[in-house]
């Protein structure tokens, strides 16, 4: 991969972390419904109990504090989407648009787009390259972050 496709990627791909991160708030949070409904294992690492507490108001305010912080970052991951999608939006090949949505908007596999497109791994790689070749001019000179 060359420097400019490794930005292009790195741009494209730049929140992947997000998507995970409200993956992970929002398992926490479930955890909190089940053992407020009994459903679950009583997590007691995320829901202190000690010196008289009372175990349901914890429950609730955690689970506010997670509603908030998963909106909050959802929010942030659609801005970002729709940003990422105008830039692949100016590549002129369909093909490649389509790769470039597969991968870096709807987050699949190398495996699930060969699949989708019936190519193998190898020619999935190959078809990536050609996609950020074309992306390239579109993507933002900003510094990115990790």
């Amino acid at each position: 991969m060359t420097d400019e496709q490794y930005h292009s990627h790195s741009w494209l791909s730049r929140m992947w972390n997000a998507d995970i991160e409200i993956n992970q708030l929002i398992d926490r949070r479930d955890k909190i419904i089940c053992s407020m409904s009994g459903i679950g294992k009583y997590d007691a690492e995320h829901i202190p109990t000690q010196n008289g507490e009372n175990a349901t108001e914890s429950k609730n305010i955690e689970y506010s504090y997670l509603s908030e912080q998963i909106e909050k970052k959802m929010y942030e991951l659609a801005k970002e989407n729709v940003r990422t999608h105008k830039v692949i939006d100016q590549v002129e090949d369909s093909m490649l648009r389509g790769i470039l949505e597969s991968r870096y908007i709807n987050r699949l596999t190398w495996r699930e787009i060969g699949k989708a497109y019936n190519y193998e791994k190898t020619r999935t790689f190959y078809y990536l390259k050609v996609a950020l070749d074309a992306v390239t001019p579109y993507i933002p000179t900003e510094v990115i972050i990790k």
